[in-house]
């Protein structure tokens, strides 16, 4: 049972940054952390006037997506609400929506996107569970998450069941078949592979593809197929050894450019340029299609810490085994040893920073650990035939 109300609030935004207001029963004393919850004459709608209390706890989503969480104290009464909280990252138009849901005055527009921008990104299954840990915590109850939000409800599987089987009805009687597997199996092995002529041969040469409808207007339609290529693209490029969370950054960044354009055609052209941009950086990090779980888990171990002075034993001991064991078996399969692949990893990081980032010299340096920015410089030129520098202005003139 908590105590002190006001400390555990205070507690919980301090761990999680997640925003929380305590109503306190029967005091009626109120606790806001940050505190500009708890400004009234900023906030003219009262942010509990969003619950009605039909489940303890529940959530509501509002209109500028945000999500918000209350849980209620059944033993005096007291109740908390949470939130507002996004699952991504809060955008001019969130800000305007979010004022106008709660009737703040412009004057605070400056002061409402910082807090905002200052609360943290959370998925909606995450945000369901930090409610049930606070349900937990003020009720001593624990509740199944899946169960108390209906998250885990298995009746549509009979509607889909019923629509789909119309479906095939319809297909076989128009004659009306997908036609994409064979393309798209040939198109995920030329990332897997990085064969970039192969690619654009295939997608010069594409037929006449059947697929689905997946949306009910032609532009929807379009995206909604650009995002099943680029995950489809994202797997591939994995299995061909590019860096996992690179290749899921780069998904997310084709994507959100997806959402914003305007026209089929803007759509079509970023298709070509996200298949090509994967299959390349797999090109460019070729490895061996067959190589063991074990060297897999090592090269994205290196690629996710090439800011950080690791050495062939952290790799060793990442996946547990010596290091003349690491050595032998990085040798057998790849063909090159473990602080090869660093170098080389640390130097590709480098052209990518020298390509798409301001960072000077002396910052990229430090950042990939090189001793000094003049042996940076060094093994950049052994390996590339030119200077960072070089490489920058070559790449800013194409």
């Amino acid at each position: 049972m908590i105590t002190d109300l006001e400390a555990f609030c205070r507690l919980f935004y301090a761990t999680t940054s997640v925003p929380i207001t305590c109503y306190q029963a029967p005091s009626g004393n109120i606790f806001s952390f940050p505190s500009i919850l708890g400004n009234q004459s900023l906030f003219q709608n009262d942010l509990s006037s969003l619950f009605h209390f039909q489940k303890n706890p529940e959530y509501y989503i509002s209109q500028s997506f945000g999500y918000f969480g209350s849980i209620r104290s059944v033993r005096d009464g007291s109740f908390f609400t949470v939130g507002p909280v996004f699952s991504t990252p809060v955008s001019e138009l969130t800000i305007r929506h979010f004022m106008q849901e709660w009737a703040i005055d412009p004057e605070y527009r400056e002061e409402i996107s910082r807090f905002l921008s200052n609360t943290p990104l959370i998925s909606f299954n995450r945000f369901l569970h930090t409610l049930a840990y606070l349900h937990l915590s003020v009720n001593d109850e624990e509740i199944d998450v899946g169960e108390h939000f209906g998250i885990e409800n298995t009746n549509a599987i009979g509607e889909f069941s019923t629509l789909h089987s119309d479906q095939v009805i319809n297909a076989k009687e128009n004659q009306h078949f997908h036609n994409t597997w064979d393309f798209e199996r040939r198109l995920t092995q030329c990332i897997q592979s990085g064969d970039t002529e192969k690619l654009k041969a295939i997608l010069k040469a594409t037929p006449q593809l059947s697929g689905g409808i997946v949306a009910d207007n032609s532009l929807r339609q379009e995206k909604n197929i650009f995002i099943s290529m680029t995950t489809l693209a994202t797997r591939s490029a994995i299995a061909g050894g590019m860096d996992m969370e690179q290749a899921y950054m780069l998904s997310d960044i084709y994507i959100q450019e997806c959402e914003r354009s305007q026209s089929i055609t803007q759509v079509s052209a970023l298709n070509y340029s996200m298949l090509t941009d994967f299959t390349e950086r797999v090109a460019q990090n070729k490895i061996p299609q067959d190589m063991s779980p074990e060297i897999f888990k090592c090269i994205q171990f290196i690629s996710h810490h090439v800011n950080e002075p690791i050495q062939v034993g952290d790799v060793a001991e990442h996946i547990g085994r010596s290091r003349s064991y690491l050595t032998g078996k990085f040798k057998k399969e790849l063909g090159f040893d473990v602080s090869s692949f660093i170098m080389r990893c640390r130097l590709e990081e480098a052209k990518s920073l020298l390509t798409y980032s301001n960072k000077t010299l002396s910052e990229i340096s430090n950042y990939l650990c090189f001793s000094s920015q003049s042996y940076f410089q060094n093994v950049f030129k052994k390996m590339y035939g030119m200077t960072p520098l070089q490489y920058r202005n070559h790449t800013h003139k194409v």
